[in-house]
């Protein structure tokens, strides 16, 4: 796995093949990711029988778990020389045996159980961040042309977006046979990674001289005069709560709500299907108007969407219901490829700010604010669903009604937030095509 020598930004060509394929990783990751967001809570309270707060409270360990790892990554990428394709290249076998492990059944009492699905999800989530903030990292060092750079951003969100079809058809439903599932999705990614990691190269970067200079506080210091940053990390993370609420509510939903189990699966394919057509289309109108007005755009539909069920005079019926999902995930994919886009333009904007730019550790740390963002919506429903009577299994009429408005209200009063917090964000231009550090995830 011999690196080739680095080469000035300018003296290398355009190599599309190569940006295309390397956003292939993204399907593997999603085959991990999508699956732990749509059905592992599912699986914990339903099928292994843990009370819904004490599987909220694993999923939220597991996020912020997640979350330092990307930070410490973070950190030291911007310090160290770190072969970022090596470290996948080791870590992408042990990611697929815990991921595995997360569906395993063990036969153990309350305590007990807990404990071990507690100390396996957080070795997955660890494992799992020190494997994807490399290969995300590691795309800053597949090209340097602006066109490759481009290609690759739109592979990784398409890719990404098969990887959750592909969830959402292999998954089988009521939480029934997903040991086996797992282990073919896992080794799948595996595959998938290797090959990655066999016909990507990946090229150092050739300055290091901001690297002997920084320390952990005059990042933060720089990030937190950044103005652009903390309002995009802030209004990201309600919008990640507002799509988590909804990923992990669907299965309830449908089987609880709607007593149409099988609809559940086939409205996560749905999803995931809308979620990848959508792409190409919010990326024209990002190009077209800017990301801000296209996330101020999603937030508009998603909301109008949501707000449609409450008012429905009654309870919406399965067809009438897949299409608000998908609604919702056409929006969810617009809040994605805005906030991916603003987040270099936010770097650019800190470094005009203070003279200072600080990359690695501002995409960790906003990863970080997502991996909060999906702990904290599953740690609220557990704590509401437990609250509200609901203990696995056939839930009665208040633990129903829990379900169906925390499904409605939560991710429309957060997408308000957002939306609110975004309006108010300064304007940005576009990125400057030059910063050839800036990495893309």
């Amino acid at each position: 796995m011999a690196d080739p020598a680095p080469l000035p930004p300018r003296a290398q060509a355009a190599r599309p093949v190569r940006a295309i394929g390397f956003g292939a990783g993204d399907y593997a990751f999603n085959l991990y990711w999508q699956t732990v967001s749509l059905y592992l809570l599912f699986f914990y309270t339903d099928r292994l029988g843990l009370t819904p707060d004490k599987a909220g409270i694993i999923m939220v360990a597991g996020a912020f778990a997640d979350g330092l790892a990307d930070l410490g990554i973070g950190l030291a990428a911007d310090r160290w020389r770190m072969r970022y394709r090596q470290i996948v290249a080791w870590g992408a076998a042990p990611l697929a045996v815990l991921f595995i492990l997360l569906f395993v059944q063990p036969a153990l009492p309350g305590d007990s159980l807990f404990a071990l699905v507690l100390t396996v999800h957080l070795a997955f989530r660890i494992v799992y961040a020190l494997v994807n903030l490399p290969y995300a990292a590691w795309s800053t060092r597949v090209s340097r042309h602006a066109t490759d750079r481009t290609l690759m951003s739109g592979s990784r969100m398409t890719f990404g977006a098969l990887g959750a079809v592909t969830v959402a058809f292999a998954m089988p439903e009521q939480g029934e046979g997903y040991g086996g599932t797992a282990l073919l999705l896992g080794l799948v990614a595996t595959c998938v990674l290797a090959a990655v990691v066999w016909r990507v190269p990946e090229q150092l970067p050739v300055d290091r001289s901001q690297a002997a200079a920084r320390t952990v506080r005059r990042d933060l210091r720089a990030l937190s005069h950044n103005r652009a940053y903390l309002m995009l990390g802030a209004a990201t993370l309600c919008v990640t709560m507002a799509g988590a609420i909804i990923g992990h509510s669907v299965l309830y939903y449908f089987t609880y709500i709607l007593s149409a189990p099988m609809a559940g699966k086939q409205a996560l394919a749905v999803m995931g299907v809308t979620g990848a057509v959508a792409v190409p289309l919010w990326t024209a109108v990002a190009m077209l108007i800017g990301a801000r007005a296209g996330w101020l755009i999603a937030a508009g539909g998603g909301m109008l969407a949501l707000a449609s069920v409450a008012l429905w005079p009654t309870v919406p019926g399965v067809v009438l219901s897949i299409i608000v999902m998908a609604v919702v995930q056409v929006a969810m994919s617009g809040f994605h490829l805005a906030a991916w886009a603003m987040l270099p333009m936010a770097v650019d904007y800190g470094e005009r700010v203070s003279g200072f730019r600080v990359e690695a550790t501002a995409f960790s740390l906003f990863m970080l604010v997502q991996k909060m963002g999906l702990g904290l919506a599953a740690l609220l429903l557990g704590l509401a669903y437990a609250h509200w009577g609901y203990a696995g299994g056939t839930p009665d009429a208040t633990a129903r009604a829990a379900i169906y408005w925390l499904m409605i209200a939560g991710p429309l009063a957060a997408m308000a937030v957002g939306a609110a917090i975004m309006a108010c964000s300064p304007r940005l231009g576009q990125a400057s095509t030059n910063m050839s550090e800036t990495p893309s995830a």
